[in-house]
């Protein structure tokens, strides 16, 4: 008889640090549904087996058949759950406020002295062994972040590549909080796709299933078809 599925086990194993998430905007709201969303889906699948496990009218094998489509619909829940879509979809829309919140960076010099030394400079940062190294070790000097962006790269002795690492740099070191929040949120919605990832584990030991390489969801009894390995 397959293992029971406790709550504390659910509350270990889906998502535990979402104890810890604000509840400041809405994509954390959303991420916290789609937490409670997937320990819900666990939990009903647990009574159902056990509802199926306690049915005297149910041979063993009918009770392992019932429980194994328990298994293949929860699964086919998992595979497009709306709650992940709509967290996914709100930490996307975050995650742009943010970044359009990133956008100011030094200026372009101006007036005869300031264009001066920005040749200067981009002529220093051309005659270093690693120019984008350079730069990215001074992105705390305006002079030289703004020298370089405002003027074509093979000035500076870059390419367009260095350019845009530099530019993403010296946007995070200027905005570290709007960094901050895209980096939390993107991190929690990585835990919640390991925790759903956790939830597909237990659902498939609960209803003593498996997942075959053509993506069937299958009793484990059952045989792999032809040329379809498990």
């Amino acid at each position: 008889m397959p293992k029971q599925i406790t709550e504390i086990e659910i509350e270990a194993r889906i998502a535990p640090a979402s104890t810890r998430w604000p509840s400041t905007a809405i994509h954390w709201e959303k991420l916290k549904e789609a937490v409670a969303a997937v320990r819900a889906l666990i939990t009903a699948v647990d009574a159902n087996c056990r509802g199926v496990e306690q049915d005297s009218d149910l041979s063993p094998e009918g009770i392992y058949r019932k429980r194994a489509e328990i298994g293949r619909r929860a699964v086919g829940d998992l595979t497009d759950f709306a709650p992940l879509r709509s967290a996914e979809s709100a930490v996307s829309r975050a995650v742009a406020v943010f970044e359009s919140g990133m956008v100011d960076l030094p200026k372009a010099p101006s007036g005869i002295a300031e264009v001066a030394l920005a040749q200067e400079l981009r002529a220093h940062v051309r005659a270093q062994e690693n120019p984008t190294g350079f730069v990215l070790n001074h992105l705390d000097d305006g002079r030289v972040v703004g020298a370089v962006l405002h003027a074509p790269g093979f000035l500076s002795g870059l390419k367009d590549e260095g350019l845009n690492v530099i530019r993403d740099r010296a946007r995070s070191a200027l905005h570290p909080e709007q960094v901050q929040h895209r980096k939390e949120a993107e991190e929690a919605l990585e835990v919640l796709r390991k925790g759903i990832a956790a939830a597909q584990r237990m659902i498939l030991a609960r209803t003593e299933t498996r997942i075959d390489r053509d993506d069937k969801v299958r009793g484990i009894r059952e045989p792999v078809p032809g040329g379809i390995a498990a």
